[in-house]
């Protein structure tokens, strides 16, 4: 693609992105709660609906009738469900999504229903955590749930050997089957992610209450998922595991297991869980992501300061409450709690750290924070540079947006200089030799790719090669409408006005002539709606089985930092 002066390529005016930007900062100032922290509205998910429903069936119930429409409105043309908002076939979701139904169907019968089953393709059951809906409901055996427990030894081999890159795509652990409930008294389970941990202990208890119900072990699964529950009755404030969680306590009551507090913690699991229904029926995997949120909405203001000069208070109010939740080890959690149950993760400390520092919020209270959260992320680097989701080292894995963020922190605090480089330093050896980067938690690899350029950028590393990488990948992979567009898997789609952003403001800091970024300018300034807003899109990620979502911050604060970027070179 060949570099040209972006101003004759199209008629954009300065005035026209102002006019653009203004509008954003009113519609995303509007976003803000009165409590001082931002929180965009969380699009529904499937396994997160199927989990509330699954616990109403197993409590004897029937799901209720705005949860059932939910499915039947997002059942696609060919009969199957995905993920998430963006609707993808998957075969687990809508295998899932067919258990609920049929049993709904065989306790109260109902034609919509009927004609809504009859559409849904055969798909193979090829998903442990499906099949153990299925068992539970007595539509799946048992004992074909788990791989055995003499396999063990072969899970710790796979596990070593996977530390190899060249094996470490080749060798994942199945997920036909689930894992025998022994790994939990093993090292192996310790190694695990921590979210992982949280959603095998109710499914071991499942398990072992249905097949050999050893009452030792199910007293130390139980003491364990007692301990990890939340102050606000959540395990982990996210559906799946605590619907899971729910279900195992449901199942623990049924037997002489039980003890006096089982009935609380479901009753207060229950309450939660309400808390996460949608206006449409449907209900969210995150109760909420109000700390990111709220960083990034920080962020966003604070780099119009001209246009946003009037958002003074909003901006320290909503650094304030930052302040507020911050864990007392000095990181953030993605949800804000104010008594530090939920733990610290690097992306939330960076991006929190990062925030607070823009704000200018002067207060000695607000500078402590700041140092905390610069101590936290120093503190919790990899020993081979990165950053990764919670503890580096224990199930987890270096993140290149979260490692760029928390390069971003440390180069506004100053200092850290041995830090910043080893981040770096890592950055350049994550590249994909087709140029990219692959990303964690936002889709996928135009937000990696993005990331790792402007850290890259603001670092001072203008000359390293890997930017001209990842600058010519972005323009490779530009749609022909102007705009970016992946899955959570990478996969080419529509263009998303967040991806379209986050590219553009990365091409703008490399050359504020580069073409591609001005089409991705255009393609902005042309889908904002009248009333400030862009469509918003589902560019987040969960994880693999749960699928990602989509949150109108996200929708605003990309294009209002890729819009200011554009003025802002051209001053």
């Amino acid at each position: 693609m060949t570099q040209g002066s972006i101003s004759q390529e199209t008629s954009i005016t300065d005035e026209q992105v102002q006019s653009k930007l203004i509008r954003a900062i009113d519609t995303l100032s509007s976003m803000q709660k009165s409590d001082g922290n931002f929180e965009g509205n969380l699009s529904s998910s499937t396994f997160p609906s199927c989990a509330y429903a699954w616990i109403q069936l197993i409590q004897g119930g029937i799901p209720e009738e705005s949860l059932i429409n939910w499915f039947i409105n997002n059942q696609s043309e060919n009969g199957a469900w995905g993920l998430d908002p963006a609707n993808q076939t998957n075969p687990h979701s809508t295998l899932f999504v067919r258990l609920i139904l049929k049993e709904v169907l065989d306790r109260e019968a109902g034609p919509d229903l009927e004609k809504t089953l009859s559409n849904i393709p055969e798909y193979q059951q090829n998903l442990g955590l499906v099949k153990l809906a299925y068992a539970s409901l007595n539509r799946f055996d048992w004992q074909k749930l788990t791989i055995p427990k003499n396999a063990i030894p072969l899970i710790k081999l796979v596990k070593f050997l996977s530390q190899f890159p060249i094996l470490k795509k080749r060798l994942k652990p199945p997920r036909h089957k689930l894992p025998p409930v022994d790994l939990f008294n093993t090292s192996l389970f310790e190694e695990l992610f921590i979210a992982e941990q949280h959603t095998l202990v109710p499914v071991f208890i499942i398990i072992e209450l249905n097949t050999g119900n050893r009452i030792e072990i199910i007293n130390s699964l139980v003491s364990w998922l007692k301990t990890r529950v939340l102050s606000d009755g959540s395990w982990f404030r996210v559906n799946f595991i605590t619907a899971l969680s729910v279900l195992a306590l449901i199942a623990v009551d049924q037997t002489d297991h039980s003890d006096p507090e089982i009935p609380q913690f479901i009753e207060r699991g229950m309450d939660w869980l309400k808390k996460t229904k949608n206006p449409d029926g449907g209900f969210r995997e995150a109760i909420n992501l109000n700390v990111w949120d709220t960083a990034l909405s920080i962020i966003a203001l604070t780099e119009i300061e001209e246009l946003a000069s009037d958002k003074t208070d909003q901006i320290y109010t909503a650094a304030q409450w930052l302040v507020d939740h911050q864990n007392e080890d000095g990181g953030w959690a993605f949800s804000g709690m104010k008594d530090s149950t939920l733990p610290s993760d690097a992306d939330d400390t960076a991006l929190g750290t990062l925030s607070l520092i823009r704000s200018k919020l002067s207060s000695k209270e607000a500078q402590i924070s700041i140092d905390n959260g610069v101590r936290w992320l120093i503190e919790n680097q990899g020993v081979e540079g990165s950053w990764s989701t919670y503890q580096p080292g224990e199930g987890d894995v270096g993140c290149v947006s979260i490692t760029s963020h928390a390069i971003e922190a440390l180069l506004a605090y100053g200092n850290n200089i041995e830090s910043i480089n080893r981040g770096i330093e890592w950055l350049q050896g994550a590249i994909h030799r087709d140029g990219y980067w692959n990303d964690l938690w936002l889709a996928k690899r135009t937000y990696g790719t993005a990331c790792a350029i402007t850290a890259f950028v603001k670092a001072g590393f203008d000359d390293v090669p890997e930017i001209s990488q990842g600058v010519r990948w972005l323009e490779d992979n530009q749609n022909p409408d102007d705009g970016w567009g992946e899955d959570m898997f990478g996969n080419p789609t529509e263009s998303t006005v967040e991806q379209t952003a986050w590219c553009t403001y990365a091409l703008l800091l490399t050359n504020n002539e580069n073409p591609s970024a001005r089409k991705g300018i255009q393609f902005l300034i042309d889908n904002q709606d009248e009333n400030g807003t862009w469509k918003d899109s589902c560019v987040g990620i969960y994880w693999e089985i749960i699928g990602g979502y989509s949150d109108p911050i996200y929708a605003s604060v990309f294009p209002i930092l890729a819009l200011n970027q554009y003025l802002k070179v051209r001053k």
